[in-house]
C-alpha cells in the first residue's frame, strides 16, 4: 500500500472540487491516470469557526461506471482514428482520458495540494487538460464548425440552442449512456398462466383459491424495483440537487477546530467539497491510496 498525504487549503465557503489523480500527479511527479477508483483512507478538516464540510463524489454504481467506460472507449476511438489518418502524428507523452465530475466543476474551482506553509508545490501551473471531444465535420464549412465539448460524469448535458441547432459545451457521460441504450419495459411480461379466466388453468379448480394465487403471481414482481430510465446520477436536475453521493461529513466546533474525515472511494478521483456555511479560512488533509483500482 502506497499512501500519499495531501493538504488542501481554502479561504472561503465556495464549493470546491478535488481531482485526486491530478493532485497525486503533481505532488509525486508521476502521472496518475484519472480513470481509476481512488481510495481515501481518512483525514482531518480544520476550521476555527466550527463550520461543516460535506464531501461528495459520483455514485459508485455499475451504470455510472459503465457510462464512464463508454465515454473512454469513444475518446480512445476518436484518438486512434485520427492518428491512423495522420501519418507521423503521435499523442503527447502525458495524454490521458480526463473528465469532470459535474457541469459546475471547472479549472477555477479545482484545488491543488499545498505545502505545510500553504504555498503551492510548483512554480508554474502544471498542465492538466480535460479530454476534448470533437464531432465529425464532413463539409468543412468554416461558418459551421464541428462541436467540441468536454465530458462530466453526472447530471444533465450543458448546452445552448434548441432543436437541430444544439451546441454542447459539456456532455453528461451518464445521460449519454442512458440515451444510447434500450431501457427495460416498465412492465415485463410474466411467465405465469394466462390468469383465472383461462379454461385450461381452471380445469382442476375446485374453488377460487387458485384464482387468487394466480392473480398474485401474475401481478407481483412484474415491474423492476427501479426507475427504468432515471437513476442515481441523472434523476434530479433542479438547482437543489447535484446527483452526487455523500461519503463524509466533518463538523468541527469553535472549541475543537479539528474534525476527522471518514474514509471513502472516489470514482475517477473526483470529489466535491461543499460548505453549507462560510467557514472562512480552512484546511483539509487527506490520506490517499496512490494506486487506484481499475474499473
Amino acid at each position: 500500500m502506497a499512501v500519499t498525504r495531501m493538504r488542501f487549503r481554502g479561504t472561503d465557503g465556495s464549493t470546491k472540487y478535488l481531482d485526486l489523480a491530478k493532485a497525486l500527479s503533481l505532488q509525486t511527479r508521476k502521472l496518475h491516470r484519472q480513470k481509476m477508483i481512488y481510495t481515501v483512507l481518512g483525514g482531518f478538516f480544520v476550521d476555527g469557526n466550527g463550520k461543516r464540510i460535506n464531501i461528495n463524489v459520483a455514485p459508485n454504481t455499475w451504470p455510472v461506471k459503465r457510462a464512464v467506460n463508454r465515454s473512454f472507449k469513444v475518446w480512445r476511438k476518436m484518438i486512434s482514428k485520427t492518428l491512423s489518418e495522420s501519418e507521423g502524428m503521435t499523442t503527447g507523452k502525458w495524454n490521458d482520458f480526463k473528465v469532470y465530475l459535474n457541469s459546475a466543476m471547472g479549472a477555477g474551482s479545482t484545488m491543488n495540494p499545498v505545502d505545510a506553509s500553504g504555498l503551492n508545490l510548483y512554480g508554474t501551473t502544471p498542465e492538466w487538460d480535460y479530454s476534448t471531444f470533437t464531432t465529425a465535420d464532413p463539409d468543412g464549412d468554416p461558418n459551421n464548425p464541428p462541436d467540441q465539448f468536454d465530458i462530466h460524469i453526472v447530471g444533465p448535458h450543458a448546452s445552448s440552442g434548441s432543436g437541430n441547432d444544439v451546441d454542447y459545451s459539456r456532455v453528461s457521460a451518464l445521460q449519454s449512456w442512458v440515451d444510447s441504450r434500450a431501457t427495460p419495459d416498465e412492465t415485463e411480461p410474466s411467465n405465469s398462466p394466462a390468469g383465472p379466466t383461462d379454461p385450461l388453468a381452471n380445469l382442476f379448480d375446485a374453488g377460487d383459491v387458485s384464482d387468487d394465487r394466480m392473480e398474485i403471481i401474475e401481478t407481483e414482481g412484474d415491474k423492476p424495483p427501479y426507475d427504468v430510465d432515471q437513476m442515481f446520477g441523472n434523476a434530479q436536475v433542479s438547482a437543489n440537487s447535484n446527483n452526487l453521493m455523500r461519503v463524509s461529513v466533518a463538523q468541527p466546533t469553535t472549541a475543537t477546530s479539528v474534525a476527522m474525515v471518514h474514509g471513502f472511494q472516489a470514482l475517477c478521483g473526483l470529489v466535491q467539497l461543499h460548505f453549507p456555511e462560510d467557514p472562512g479560512a480552512w484546511e483539509l488533509v487527506l490520506d490517499v491510496e496512490s494506486n487506484g483500482v481499475k474499473f
